[in-house]
């Protein structure tokens, strides 16, 4: 486990030791005590706090682990450190042999994004799965599923809104909000939307060409809050996304995906992580105590309707973890796994990503970078 901040300490390490399939043997984090400002800090042990709760080895770089691999017998990395050391860390791992899963975004750079893409094809034996959660719930699995079957037809149009609580992320002292390396602006687009396009370019495969976007920033911190969107693809489609990084906190986020095609359209489109059940006054008073949370729904131009999966963004009950996670326990098993989101989605997010920041800035629409040929 690379990275032990308060994502990995609440999240990650919990998830992991409550896997049955996996083993924590690492540990590691250049700082004794991880945790930044205004990033969920309270909940970060030390790391020699940290190591003996997982009965783990600390170690404060990625080439001391490597270096005593012959004794750790590693099977895989999982990076949880910030945007600007992906591609230096994804690198290591694949070159050593080991399966890597890799928080979003992939990098936060175009260039370091294809390179890593362009090793990963080296290396078809290894896997290098995205922490991109949604993309192992069922009802991304059972949209996919259907646009590969050709239910939808062409994909001719997709529009998304994704809407989140976290402007204390975006908005506050956190290294969120504030670019490092080479990283073209911060903020909602790469923390959030990298979310929603991965999901969309698993589902639908198209290719991004160029970008228009307009942004509202913090006025604190500078980083948007607020995203528009609109992005034409190499087969001629459109797609239409909205992000909203400030919205009330209710314990969900806003998810909606509607995709068209010529012979059909697909909703994907709830509160996610609310448990979707809201029921107003007048629906108690006639005596309708439940309700049932939104669908994956396919309506089709002959007429026919399928309804899939409820609609869910990540699973927070800490038994096996998310489905990335699984996955990734189950290729270092040498166990058959479904790729959810690899260097493929993860190239097209930060090509899209970086275009809009670029966009935003120039006022003009933007080509997209490091896509070509995919």
């Amino acid at each position: 486990m690379l990275g032990c901040g308060g994502w990995t300490q609440g999240w990650h390490l919990p998830n992991l030791a409550n896997h049955p399939d996996a083993e924590i043997v690492a540990v590691i984090d250049p700082s004794e005590q991880p945790g930044i400002k205004g990033c969920v800090p309270s909940i970060c042990e030390p790391m020699p706090a940290v190591a003996a709760k997982y009965g783990a080895k600390w170690y404060k770089t990625l080439d001391e682990v490597l270096a005593d691999n012959a004794e750790l017998k590693l099977d895989g990395v999982l990076c949880a450190a910030p945007h600007h050391v992906h591609a230096a860390v994804g690198t290591a791992v694949l070159e050593a042999g080991l399966h890597l899963l890799m928080e979003k975004p992939l990098t936060a750079d175009v260039e370091e994004a294809r390179t890593m893409l362009n090793l990963a094809r080296l290396r078809p034996s290894q896997a290098f799965l995205l922490n991109n959660t949604a993309n192992w719930q069922p009802g991304m699995i059972a949209a996919f599923e259907a646009v590969e079957a050709g239910k939808l037809g062409s994909i001719r149009h997709v529009n998304a809104v994704f809407a989140a609580p976290l402007e204390w992320l975006f908005g506050g002292d956190t290294w969120w909000a504030k670019p490092s390396g080479t990283m073209v602006g911060n903020g909602f687009g790469w923390g959030q939307l990298s979310h929603t396009f991965a999901w969309i370019f698993k589902v639908t495969g198209l290719t991004p060409k160029a970008v228009f976007a307009v942004s509202q920033a913090s006025e604190k911190t500078g980083a948007d809050l607020y995203d528009a969107l609109t992005i034409t693809c190499t087969n001629g489609a459109t797609i239409s996304v909205s992000g909203v990084g400030a919205c009330p906190d209710k314990g969900f986020k806003v998810v909606g995906n509607w995709i068209f095609g010529t012979e059909g359209m697909l909703s994907f489109c709830g509160l996610a992580g609310s448990d979707n059940v809201k029921i107003s006054a007048e629906e108690m008073a006639a005596g309708q105590s439940q309700k049932a949370p939104p669908h994956l729904e396919i309506w089709r131009n002959d007429g026919t309707h399928e309804v899939g999966p409820p609609v869910e963004f990540e699973h927070l009950d800490q038994v096996k973890g998310p489905g990335s996670m699984d996955a990734w326990v189950k290729a270092c098993r040498g166990e058959d796994f479904f790729v959810g989101a690899g260097p493929v989605e993860g190239l097209k997010a930060v090509g899209v990503i970086d275009a809009m920041y670029r966009s935003t800035k120039s006022g003009q629409m933007e080509e997209v970078k490091g896509c070509e040929g995919l």
